[in-house]
């Protein structure tokens, strides 16, 4: 079970400011026993900074992941269903700067296409070229009567 080191460090200081030593009613401070609670409160203070840290990052990873998924979904979206090709075009520009910038999305895109019912790899082409390309497969595969 892991320790909330946070709550530690708050634990030692309390107990370090109402230590009480070996005098009349055990009012005198006991030094030794302070120091020790001050110490331990110090390492445990120290300890907390880092599990911020950790929490922190695995919180960016999170948010990381989520944007990661809605910006795939909204560029898959935008490639399937653009009509023309300047329709098309600013998510084959998104797409390509978050490649530039090391957040390649394509393999996502590629993913979530089907559940639109289209083909992965015909969506990257422009609307025109897959319209041609559709018409070209109806001509060869037309009954010549």
């Amino acid at each position: 079970m892991p320790i909330n080191h946070r709550a530690e460090a708050e634990r030692h200081l309390s107990t370090a400011m109402y230590k009480t030593g070996d005098g009349p009613n055990d009012m005198p401070i006991n030094p030794a026993a302070a120091d020790f609670h001050l110490r331990a409160a110090q390492v445990h203070a120290t300890l907390a900074t880092s599990q911020a840290l950790v929490a922190d990052a695995s919180a960016y990873r999170a948010a990381l992941a989520s944007w990661r998924d809605i910006i795939a979904h909204f560029v898959a979206w935008g490639l399937s269903f653009a009509e023309t090709d300047e329709e098309h075009a600013p998510y084959l520009r998104l797409a390509q700067r978050l490649d530039e910038a090391g957040l390649n999305i394509d393999n996502d895109i590629d993913k979530i296409t089907p559940e639109f019912g289209k083909n992965p790899r015909g969506m990257w082409k422009p609307p025109t070229v897959r319209r041609a390309e559709w018409a070209a497969e109806c001509a060869a595969t037309k009954p010549p009567f």
